[in-house]
Parts: C-alpha cells; structure tokens; sequence
C-alpha cells in the first residue's frame, strides 16, 4: 500500500542538511585518503588505474573518470572503496574474484541501479556503504548472498520502498541505517529475520505511519532512530518487543498524541526524544515504567500542562527538558520523584508563577532554566531546597522585584542570569540591590538595569546608591497584627493541635504596604483584613478553601495602597 505524501517547501532544516551531506562528501574522502597515506605504505605495482592501493589489500578509487568497476583489481583486497566517481550501475558478479573483501564502500557516486547479484561472491563482506548515490529502488535478493554482514549502511539515496525479502539473508546483521532516503512504505516482514540487530536508523525519510508488529522480531535492538518523518501517531504495542531499547529518537515528526501504554514495554530505554512534534497533552502514566530512563527531551511541542504524577516513576532521570512548549504553570511537587534530576529546561513557556513547592524533591539538581517565560512573581522558598544548583537563568521575564532572601540557600552557585527583566527601581528592589553589589562574579552585573522610575530609566542597578531606593528609615515602619486561633485536626479522635503562624511586613514605597503571612489550612479559612485611619477603619474579608485531601501551607498576599 502507498501513501501520498504532500509536497513541503524546503526548510532551513533542509539546506542544513543539504550542506551537511556535500560537507560529509569532501571529508569522506580526505579522511580516508589521508588515513590510509598515514598508515600504510603505499605501492604502485598491479594496481588500478586511477585507484591507489596500499599494502594490497586496501583499494581507494576516486575520480569522474572511473565509469565501471576496475577488472584488475588485486584478488587479495579486504577493503575496497569507491568516491566520487561515475559508476551508474554495479552489474552481476561484478566482484566475484574478491572473496577476501570484508568492507565495500560507494561513497558520492552516480549509481542508479544494483543488479540483483551484483555482490555475487562476496561471502565474507562484513560491512557495505552506499552513501550519496540516486538509487531509487533496491531488488529483493540484492543482499542475499552476503550471509557476513553485520554493517549496511545505505544512507541518503533516493530509495522510496523497503521490499519484502530485501534482508531475509541478512540474518548477522547488527546495524542497519537507512536515514536520508525518500522512504515512505516499509514491507511489514522487512525485518522479520533481524534478531541480532542492535541499532536501526530510519531518520530523515517521508515515513507517515508504523505498522504494528513492524519491529515485533528485534528482540536485540538498543537503538531505533525515527526522527525527521512525517509520523502522526504510534499504534500501541509498537514497541512492545523491544525490550533492550535503550535509546528512542521520534524528534521532528508530527505527532500530536501519545497514547497511555505506548512506551509500557520499554523499561531499558535510557534515551527518549520527542523534540519538535505537534504533542498538546500527556496521559499521567505515559512515562511510569521508565524506570532507567535518564534522558527526556519533550521540548518544542504544544504541551500546555503537566498531569499530576507524569514524572513519578522517572527516578533516575538526570537532564529533562520542557522548553518552547505553552505552559503556563507549573503543578506544585510535579518534579518530586525525579531526585537524580541534575538539569531542567523550562524556558521559552508561559510561566507567570513559581510557587514554594515548585521544585520540591530536586536536591540533585544543578542547572536550571526559566528564560523567555512570563515571570512576574516568584515565592521566595522556591529555591529553599535546591542547595546544589549552580546555574539558573532567570533573563528575558516580567520580573520587578525578587522576594527577600530568595537567593540565600544557593551557596553553590556560580552563575545567575537576570538581565531584561523590567527591575522597578524603588525600596522593593532593596534585597536585590544588596545581593548584586556582594555578588558581581555570579552575573553579568553591567546588563542589569532599571525599567523605572522614569529618572532611573536604564540605568544599571550596580551603579544605583541605596538612598535612589528611596527606602525609608527603619523606625517609620510600624506594624501591628492581630488573628485569631488558627487551629489543625489531626486523627480521628479530633485532637487539636496549635500551628504557628508567620507573617512578614514590607514598606515598599510611600505609598504601598506588602503583608505576607503564612498559614496551615485544612479545609476553610477566613481572613479579614481591618485598616484604622484616626477614628475610622475598613475591613476586608476573604474566604479561602483548600480544596485537597489533607493539610497545605498557603501563603497569603495582601498589598496595600493609600491614595
């Protein structure tokens, strides 16, 4: 059954892969050329014409003058290889006198066509290249009487069908690549005898759609390469066999599901890329049985929320990266189970918010990354927890101040990045300020400036003197606080038990009055809130229910402005 595949404008991912292909033309043949020169004598006794031999049985051919296979080539050679030359077709039996050979390699010429016993002969060959050339279609017994091979390599033809039967003969083989072609139909049995493969590259073809079972026989396979197709979904059970994957790349496809039990079966892989898809939502089991899992890339994709418990069977994972999805906030505790994590991605969202529990159970982690979000507000326990942490981008966000002491645990720290943020320049920025002053190693100081007030506009918060803060003395701050009995149930047998209760006060500026308190609610709370002027006063009231099944601190933020 073909598949029509729709016409597509060449991308920059195209030309880059263009220039990368004629790159790979010239250095294929330097290096081999300067290698074999470096290593081995060379001589010129019985050898072809245009060709350089080296110690007999190394053979390099190269030249637009080459239009056939050599006839005097030594009978000795194990190794045998062709660039750039004119070859359109190998014929049969074109290496019959050859039963040394063990590696072949066409590299960059113009061959169109493989006569079904072109390598006819070749009984101990153990790797063959076709890299580079324009064919389009390969007969099924080409590889039939190669029963040696563990190394095929054709990469970047133009080969649109996998046949059925085309390495039915091929049963040593323990990589196959086939990136770089036009496939688009791969026979359901192509693989059927290939139990020893180890890795299978499909990337960069035209491939829409996997056939269940497709992989069913590779048993041994550790590495499979998909990416750069146009795949649209993967029928459950698609991996099921594979259970000595290690490494998974379905980067640059279309996909825009994941079913639940998708990646059940895979409890080798190591690796899993799946940047640049279409994926918006992800089932909260998708990832559960991943247990050796130490590399997840999902960045580039439409993911606008994490599903509670989406990471919680991911506890050897390391790097993790989120980047360029449209998520908007991060579940508090989502990242609890991930305790080896060392580097987390989650630039280029929509993040407004870090709450204090944000990053919960992350003691191992040493980078993080929240450029180019929406932060506006950022609680200052965030980073509580996260001793270890050595870099943390926080440029290119909404942020105008930074919550007292919020840097304080961090005493690992080598870098942070906190420039284009739009830092309003009044007493609120009093901590940062100091923090910048005592820390100028840490962060590129001179890129950090004022968006305001307007006579501060742009100037770089290192030169600022405390008194443009305009932060008034200590003693005018005068706060009081009056709450009632804040009480939690614990147990059946309903003893109460007193929670201690935090609340901090900031003067921000003439004008503007920050409370912050901290309080353990269980189910319902109500706060009011009154303010006394002389003989008059007005009070505020707010209920809050916490909706989950037990206890949780909530932090409650009130600003006050006079007018």
């Amino acid at each position: 059954m073909t598949h029509s595949v729709p016409e597509r404008s060449i991308t920059w991912e195209d030309n880059i892969r263009i220039a990368i292909k004629m790159a790979r033309s010239m250095l294929v043949k330097v290096v081999l050329i300067c290698y074999l020169v470096h290593t081995q004598s060379s001589f010129a006794q019985n050898c072809p014409f245009k060709c350089d031999c080296f110690n007999t049985v190394n053979v390099f051919c190269s030249g637009s003058t080459i239009f056939k296979i050599p006839t005097d080539i030594p009978a000795n050679v194990s190794e045998l290889t062709f660039v750039e030359t004119s070859i359109e077709k190998l014929n049969n039996a074109s290496f019959i006198s050859h039963n040394d050979l063990k590696k072949l390699f066409f590299v960059n010429n113009n061959i169109n066509s493989i006569s079904e016993n072109a390598f006819h002969g070749l009984y101990n060959l153990s790797d063959l290249q076709i890299t580079g050339n324009p064919l389009v279609d390969l007969e099924p017994e080409t590889f039939s009487e190669l029963p040696e091979l563990k190394k095929l390599t054709i990469t970047h033809n133009a080969i649109k069908v996998v046949r059925c039967r085309l390495f039915d003969k091929t049963t040593k083989l323990e990589l196959l690549a086939l990136q770089g072609n036009n496939i688009t139909q791969i026979c359901i049995t192509a693989f059927t005898y290939l139990g020893n493969l180890r890795e299978l590259n499909l990337g960069s073809n035209e491939i829409t759609r996997l056939d269940f079972n497709m992989f069913g026989s590779l048993s041994n396979l550790n590495i499979l390469k998909l990416n750069h197709n146009h795949i649209t979904q993967i029928p459950v059970g698609s991996f099921d066999k594979l259970k000595q994957l290690t490494e998974l790349l379905l980067q640059g496809n279309h996909l825009d599901l994941i079913q639940d039990k998708c990646f059940e079966k895979l409890t080798s892989l190591k690796k899993l890329n799946l940047i640049s898809n279409s994926i918006k939502n992800l089932p909260s089991r998708v990832f559960s049985t991943m247990h050796n899992l130490i590399w997840l890339n999902i960045e580039r994709n439409q993911i606008t929320d994490l599903p509670v418990g989406i990471f919680d069977g991911l506890q050897n994972v390391t790097s993790l990266s989120l980047s360029e999805n449209q998520m908007k906030g991060i579940p508090e505790g989502v990242f609890s189970n991930l305790v080896k994590l060392e580097i987390l991605f989650l630039s280029g969202n929509q993040i407004e918010t870090l709450q204090g529990n944000t990053f919960h159970g992350l003691e191992s982690l040493t980078h993080l990354y929240l450029e180019n979000n929406k932060l506006r507000v950022i609680d200052g326990n965030t980073f509580k927890n996260l001793t270890g942490l050595r870099v943390i981008s926080l440029n290119h966000n909404d942020l105008t101040m930074l919550p007292e002491g919020i840097f304080d645990p961090l005493y690992n720290m080598i870098s942070i990045v906190l420039h284009s943020n739009p830092w309003w320049c009044d007493c609120s920025l009093l901590y940062l300020y100091k923090w910048i002053r005592e820390n100028q190693d840490l962060t590129q100081v001179s890129e950090i400036a004022c968006a305001g007030p307007q006579h501060l506009l742009e100037k770089p918060i290192k030169l600022l003197t405390q008194r443009q803060l305009d932060c008034p003395p200590q003693d005018d701050l005068q706060t009081s606080f009056k709450s009632g009995e804040n009480t939690v149930t614990y147990g059946s047998d309903s003893d109460k038990t007193s929670v201690p209760r935090t609340c901090k006060a900031l003067l921000v500026n003439n004008s503007s009055f920050i409370l912050n308190c901290e309080l353990m609610v269980c189910t319902d709370v109500n706060i009011h809130i009154s303010i006394f002027k002389e003989s008059k006063n007005k009070t505020y009231y707010h209920s809050y229910t916490n909706e989950g099944s037990g206890c949780a601190v909530t932090n409650v933020n009130f600003t006050i402005t006079t007018t």
